[in-house]
């Protein structure tokens, strides 16, 4: 099971419904919502889900900017492997330039499949593969 260590947690007001363990970006009106995008730019790592019916009853989402982080992986990760996101909000393995970007690195619970969390050591300015 992946652990989380955070360094900087932010409440946020969400403009869609979030899944946690994907990754968010900054919306509108300093709220967030899902990537949906390879380049997007990371706003950080969602730690609850937020459904679209709880928005209107003004539930926020916590969105982990700095430490270590559960995500959820597209495919197997191993530990120390530089991490990309995907369009979904989940994360892969860098393999050479893709134009994704880069969202940190695998330090802990690597994965074998789809849906696993790993532990996640955030990189909030990273660039393009």
């Amino acid at each position: 099971m992946a652990t989380g260590n955070y360094l900087l947690d932010k409440g946020y007001d969400a403009a869609a419904a979030i899944t946690k363990f994907r990754a968010v970006k900054y919306s509108a009106a300093q709220t967030v919502t899902p990537v949906t995008g390879i380049a997007d730019l990371l706003a950080g790592f969602a730690q609850f889900s937020v459904a679209s019916t709880e928005i209107t009853r003004g539930k926020g989402c916590t969105v982990r900017v700095q430490g270590i982080t559960e995500a959820e992986a597209a495919g197997a990760i191993a530990v120390g492997a530089q991490v990309q996101m995907e369009a979904d909000g989940r994360v892969s393995a860098l393999v050479g330039a893709s134009g994704k970007r880069i969202v940190g690195r695998c330090v802990g619970h690597p994965s074998t499949n789809a849906g696993d969390r790993i532990s996640l050591e955030i990189d909030p300015n990273g660039g393009l593969a």
